[in-house]
């Protein structure tokens, strides 16, 4: 079930009568059911033993935890739960990339390969584990009580809006909502229904016709050399930029419908003057989980304590760094690893930010110094214009690997920018080999009014302003044209039934 298919929003429409005509006890029943029937129509329904799984492990290990919190029994169950949460998501995502890997080498020695796997992993387990991992660690160190009901644990894992692609939720931010005595408030549920709508817009107007140009563009990397490589990349990012936010923003807006507030995943990220700031507003859950979840354990760890005592006495105050510069490995190393069963991701999206980031902090006192000597404040606009270019540029070489078939061809995509280019051969190419199915000169003006209402809808948020408040305070006939106008833009330049989410399924 395609969540921009007209199924999808009947499934919603009909789920939110039954939902808000029932008492509050039934509730979350409601939502219980609306998930496994999404989960069983979006995967094969057996594999929903895995999150059963998951679920029955970690609400048996909380349980266990009253009482018991740094006890050894209760550091045993607790390593024990962690493995076998990890291993099955590491069996069913990562066991061909480690067979093909070895394959590699023994083809290279032996002349022998090894076959790959074809196992079904279940819907979301990328997004879920990390989750459940979340609600399972806090309730060991004591920030989170243990839910008595397994079944609000299932909830909470297979949440349906969440299924798409996110947000990553805590416990507690999903628990107040899903289990609360909900009202009906009928402003907040057009907010809402507004936000659905506007992701729509992105994904089915921009992000789906983008993936037309994008693809054409990836598939001839020695033809679209140059700056059409950049172009392509670029436009990728686009792509994915409006295909991620338009999730968002159905997630968000349908989740409001029901009374549950999710987090924001996305921050103006473009407004970012370096690329660390870039991942503090790109995918902000993900982040705030590896950081809070992996790398801050990682650093009270003892042997990351000794360490940083250590290099502190061996070389000075800047070598305390380096361990935080390790663990920010690590972090980074299963930042790639989570975004898929590639190496492609592990470099591009893993080490290629990291190395980045560490070498902008290394010589930061460097720079600071260098910036008072030539009188270069923070504030100033080309000093903010250029870091947003240079963090935007980084980005997007990044995002070369996300999108290209295999670490080979990303490498190979990489050196066709410093190729001789095709101008008027490119623009030929692009016109005749796509132009039709892009949908032709009023589908491309649909894609430049969205495209220009979510940079200006973005530089308000920046400024702390809210879109949806400047929106209500047009007067009402011109409002409901606009919002007319939209409907009508994204039933006739919409493109239906081409591609899921990106991020879907992760």
């Amino acid at each position: 079930m395609e969540i921009t298919s007209l199924s999808y929003l009947i499934f919603v429409g009909v789920s939110l009568v039954v939902y808000w005509a029932l008492p509050h006890k039934f509730k979350w029943w409601v939502l219980l059911v609306d998930s496994l029937i999404f989960y069983a129509l979006n995967t094969k329904p057996i594999t929903l033993i895995y999150p059963a799984v998951s679920v029955l492990s970690v609400w048996g290990a909380t349980l266990f935890f009253e009482g018991r919190r740094n006890t050894k029994p209760a550091r045993i169950v607790l390593i024990l739960t962690l493995v076998l949460n990890v291993g099955m998501l590491s069996l069913l995502k990562y066991t061909n990339l480690f067979l093909s890997t070895v394959s590699y080498f023994t083809e290279k020695f032996s002349g022998r390969t090894i076959p790959s796997v074809k196992w079904y992993a279940s819907l979301a387990i990328s997004f879920y584990t990390l989750q459940i991992i979340s609600y399972l660690l806090d309730c060991y160190w004591g920030v989170e009580k243990a839910e008595k009901n397994p079944l609000k644990v299932l909830l909470f894992t297979i949440y349906f809006p969440l299924t798409i692609s996110g947000p990553i939720c805590r416990y507690n931010m999903l628990s107040a909502g899903l289990f609360a005595n909900n009202s009906f408030d009928y402003d907040r549920v057009t907010r809402s229904l507004k936000r659905t709508g506007w992701g729509f817009a992105k994904k089915l107007i921009v992000a789906d016709r983008l993936s037309v140009v994008v693809g054409y563009m990836f598939a001839s990397p020695d033809f679209f050399t140059g700056p059409w490589t950049i172009l392509a990349a670029a436009l990728f990012v686009i792509q994915l930029y409006f295909d991620f936010t338009g999730c968002m923003d159905i997630a968000l807006g349908i989740s409001g419908c029901f009374g549950v507030e999710l987090p924001e995943n996305f921050r103006t990220p473009f407004f970012a003057k370096t690329v660390q700031e870039f991942w503090q507003r790109w995918h902000m859950t993900l982040g705030t989980f590896l950081k809070e979840y992996i790398m801050y354990p990682v650093l009270k760890s003892p042997l990351f304590v000794k360490m940083t005592a250590d290099c502190k006495k061996h070389f000075g105050k800047k070598g305390k760094k380096i361990p935080t510069y390790l663990a920010m490995l690590i972090v980074w190393l299963l930042m790639g690893l989570w975004h898929g069963s590639s190496w492609k991701y592990v470099l591009g999206e893993g080490l290629w930010f990291w190395l980045i980031i560490v070498l902008g902090q290394i010589p930061s006192d460097f720079f600071k110094k260098a910036k008072a000597r030539l009188h270069i404040k923070e504030d100033a606009f080309l000093w903010k214009a250029y870091g947003i270019v240079r963090t935007s540029f980084f980005f997007t070489i990044g995002m070369i690997f996300f999108n290209a078939a295999d670490l080979k061809a990303a490498f190979h995509m990489i050196s066709c920018i410093f190729r001789p280019f095709p101008v008027k051969e490119g623009f030929l190419s692009l016109y005749r080999g796509i132009w039709p199915e892009f949908g032709g000169k009023y589908v491309a003006l649909a894609v430049l009014i969205i495209f220009i209402l979510q940079t200006v809808f973005d530089f308000m948020h920046e400024k702390g302003k809210d879109p949806q408040e400047a929106v209500a305070k047009i007067v009402a006939p011109v409002r409901w044209v606009l919002y007319l106008a939209l409907i009508f833009l994204i039933i006739f330049t919409g493109s239906f039934g081409k591609s899921s989410f990106i991020y879907f399924g992760f």
